[in-house]
């Protein structure tokens, strides 16, 4: 469930994300008197729901089709907003059931547990210690040894979401990872 969860949520993000940036683009090459008038300097939300307000008319200027177009990236903006913060509560209930005790750890957000419980449910039998949950993470020390020195290096494979997960800041690092499991 958390699966399916983070990735239409992953999905949404990203779709929001390059609405905005068209929405900005519009913007800078809207016609002087209409880019003026949306200058205002407000929140970003609020930016936008006044720009999925407009009313743009007769199609007969630039002025109308910036407006329409402006209006429908906006609305579009404003409706994936709303599926993210939707899906973030979805996620965050389903995370805060499965281990609540990596919701309560200092610097560990529901994006990262979800991270963590996507990983472990991948494999659940593979992690029996930290050493292995290290190495599924990609965060394993490898010999990188040469001539007379002796060194060791992070492993760059594993899942690279895991890695990042793994690496995120946290008083209890791996202990609570490897409880997931279980």
């Amino acid at each position: 469930m958390t699966r399916h969860l983070k990735i239409a949520r992953d999905s949404a993000v990203k779709s929001r994300s390059h609405a905005m940036i068209t929405l900005k683009t519009l913007l800078i090459n809207a016609p002087t008197q209409l880019r003026d008038s949306l200058d205002q300097g407000s929140g970003k939300i609020t930016s936008v729901r006044h720009v999925a307000a407009l009313r743009p008319g007769e199609m007969t200027s630039p002025t109308a089709s910036a407006k329409a177009a402006m209006r429908a990236i906006a609305r579009r903006w404003l409706s994936l907003h709303e599926e993210v913060q939707q899906l973030d509560q979805h996620l965050e209930s389903l995370v805060r059931d499965r281990a609540p005790e990596r919701m309560n750890a200092h610097g560990i957000s529901t994006m990262t547990v979800a991270d963590m419980l996507i990983l472990v449910g991948d494999n659940p039998e593979r992690i029996k210690s930290e050493a292995a949950l290290a190495k599924l993470c990609g965060v394993c020390p490898i010999p990188a040894s040469s001539g007379k020195t002796n060194r060791m290096r992070l492993n760059r494979g594993g899942n690279r979401q895991a890695n990042a997960a793994a690496r995120a800041p946290s008083h209890e690092h791996s202990e609570g990872l490897l409880r997931l499991s279980a």
